[in-house]
Order: C-alpha cells, then sequence, then structure tokens
C-alpha cells in the first residue's frame, strides 16, 4: 500500500462527511460521533465505514457517470446483505464536487479497505466501537503521492 501525500490526506481528514439518517449527523476523521452508538446498538454491530464510487482514483467524472457507479455500489451493498445509508462528504472550501455515499452498517475493517479498493477509492471512512472515523487508505496511484 502506498501513503497518500500529506496535502490529499489533509483534504479527506477536513471533509465533512453527512449522514443523512432520521436525525442527520456529521463524521470528521479523529472526533467521536455518539449518534453512531445507537446505530450500532440497533445493527447489532460495532463498526460502520462510509464509502463513496464517485471520482474513482481522484479522477473527476461527468455527472451522469458517477450517479451509475453510485447506484451500482448501493445494488452490490444490497446484494452482499448490507444495510446503508446515505450520506454526502464535502469538503468545506476546496472546490471538489460533493460526493453521495453509504455509511455501510457493520462492515469490518478489512472488508472497507477491499470494497475501496474494488470501487477504486483511495481511501475509505471507518469507525470502530469507539465510534471515532478513521481514515484507511487503498492503493494510492504514484501520481497522486
Amino acid at each position: 500500500m502506498t501513503t497518500l501525500s500529506p496535502a490529499l490526506r489533509k483534504a479527506f481528514e477536513e471533509t465533512h462527511y453527512h449522514v443523512l439518517h432520521q436525525a442527520p449527523f456529521g463524521l470528521q476523521v479523529g472526533q467521536p460521533q455518539p449518534a453512531l452508538a445507537a446505530i450500532y446498538q440497533q445493527h447489532q454491530t460495532d463498526c460502520a465505514c462510509l464509502i463513496t464510487a464517485f471520482n474513482p482514483m481522484g479522477e473527476l467524472l461527468e455527472k451522469d457517470e458517477n450517479i451509475e457507479r453510485h447506484a451500482q455500489l448501493g445494488r452490490a451493498l444490497g446484494a452482499a446483505g448490507y444495510a446503508a445509508l446515505p450520506t454526502v462528504a464535502q469538503h468545506p472550501a476546496n472546490g471538489w464536487p460533493a460526493e453521495p455515499g453509504f455509511l455501510v452498517i457493520g462492515m469490518g475493517r478489512e472488508d472497507a479497505q477491499r470494497w475501496a479498493a474494488e470501487w477504486e477509492q483511495l481511501a475509505v471512512l471507518w469507525t470502530a466501537a469507539d465510534t471515532v472515523p478513521q481514515l484507511l487508505e487503498t492503493q494510492v496511484p504514484d501520481w497522486m503521492r
């Protein structure tokens, strides 16, 4: 596995990850989110991940292509038996377009990294029982390091 550049890591860490639940809440790298505890309890799990299919490997795609990838990811998660909540990730200032995704309930760390790699994502947000989101890297192309 390669490492994100410091600037790219900082952008992921500064991004606001919005979970569009009955009572919406936000996730931020390194900051505990107590709302996750209730979701964990409801689904009898102790982990979750936030994943998107938008803009593989950090390459901006056309809107229609991103929407189709998002729909495919949703179908794949459902077929795999995962419960998922809709999300939107948005950096507050860098101009990168908002990215819809899913908070996947009960997806373990290794599966989160595997799914992120399969959907060509540079990283995925993952939370354990402590409800503190952490950034897990997948494969970063040489040109992005």
